[in-house]
């Protein structure tokens, strides 16, 4: 599997900390608590990743999907973290998917788990994120952004 050609030679952080937030990369070893925290906030998280998004997920699924995004991390091909705050509590996850098809585009997601604090935390990390990524990435790159902040 070959990098994508905009990240091939850049060296995309495994584990940055962004103000109070610190970003693991998501790998098939937390598929318990991703799995809890993805069905947990089903009514938040619906329309982030298509229309259905997480409905019908099991833990084989959700599985699969994390051994997915950590094969993509390690070959430059797309990367997802888990969001952690400063108690190191599992509050969400960020991505960053490069299109496949062209270069100096791309979509960036975060979302954060349901519960009384989830748009503070999202309006705290948000900027974080973003202003990371805009250093992270050339000047020139084209990135569109998206949220669980509607739901």
């Amino acid at each position: 599997m070959t990098p994508h050609p905009d990240f091939e030679t850049l060296d995309v952080p495994t584990s940055p900390t962004l103000g109070a937030y610190h970003l693991e990369v998501l790998t098939g070893a937390d598929v318990e608590v991703d799995f809890e925290a993805v069905t947990r906030s089903k009514s938040v998280l619906q329309g982030i990743f298509g229309p259905s998004w997480p409905e019908g997920l099991t833990l084989q699924d959700n599985l699969t999907d994390l051994h997915w995004h950590h094969r993509e991390f390690t070959a430059k091909r797309s990367f997802a973290w888990i969001i952690r705050d400063a108690a190191g509590i599992y509050r969400g996850c960020a991505y960053l998917f490069p299109n496949i098809a062209e270069r100096g585009v791309g979509e960036a997601a975060y979302w954060m788990v349901d519960g009384p604090d989830r748009l503070a935390h999202l309006a705290a990390f948000g900027p974080l994120y973003e202003g990371w990524l805009k250093e992270l990435l050339p000047p020139s790159y084209v990135l569109s952004i998206t949220n669980n902040a509607h739901l």
